[in-house]
């Protein structure tokens, strides 16, 4: 059944804005950019055209609006995780990696390759988020770490994080998930899986709870 969003007259335009874009979120992510028009989008949306023309002058700057809101989102989710001292760096680190791996199975492989190839200038705004707001945020959990020494003290985080968001972004290319088998979440739980608890069995020992494969986990 596809959720509605009805105008009512309780409603203020502010909560209308909300929820349409956060069921749009939810379209985007799912069937990608090119698959969506805005008709769909009001039909499915349960707005009329002029209703959705009325917050949005067209498709792109609903995707726009979309992802700033998204950005906020997320960098509000990740702060509170990172900078919750009741708990343990190894909690916090492994809350971290456990939001980015549901935000990641939210996206699709149509989603990704047409942020990718048909706006580039919005997939490179979401690098320079990457870079610039999430990715010092996992730098002050593992200097936390360091600090209180749950983490080796002759860990060079920088070059630690570089290599990790290195894998992340070359394996996360949409010309590499379309031609391989792995979601994009999959491909961050295997990246996450191999920098953090090595390839050898007697690493796995203290693999954080709910990161474990079975290899049955890849699309058919």
């Amino acid at each position: 059944m596809k959720t509605k969003i009805v105008s009512s007259v309780s409603s203020t335009p502010d909560d209308l804005k909300r929820r349409l874009l956060e069921r749009s979120r939810e379209l985007f992510f799912r069937y990608g950019y090119s698959r969506l028009s805005m008709d769909k989008l009001a039909e499915d949306l349960g707005v009329s055209k002029a209703t959705l023309y009325r917050y949005f002058p067209d498709k792109e700057a609903l995707l726009r609006a979309v992802m700033a809101e998204t950005r906020a989102w997320v960098l509000s989710e990740l702060q509170a995780i990172v900078r919750d001292e009741r708990l343990s760096v190894r909690s916090r680190l492994t809350a971290y990696l456990q939001f980015i791996s549901r935000f990641m199975s939210g996206l699709s492989r149509d989603f990704i390759r047409d942020l990718r190839q048909k706006l580039p200038e919005l997939w490179q705004e979401m690098d320079v988020f990457r870079r610039q707001q999430v990715f010092p945020l996992v730098s002050e959990v593992i200097t936390a770490g360091v600090k209180n020494g749950e983490i080796k003290s002759d860990l060079d985080g920088r070059l630690f994080l570089e290599m990790f968001w290195y894998l992340v972004q070359e394996f996360m290319n949409p010309d590499w998930i379309i031609s391989h088998d792995y979601s994009p979440s999959e491909l961050l739980e295997s990246i996450i899986d191999i920098i953090f608890y090595g390839i050898f069995v007697e690493e796995k020992s203290g693999k954080m709870s709910g990161g474990q494969r079975t290899g049955k986990g890849r699309k058919k």
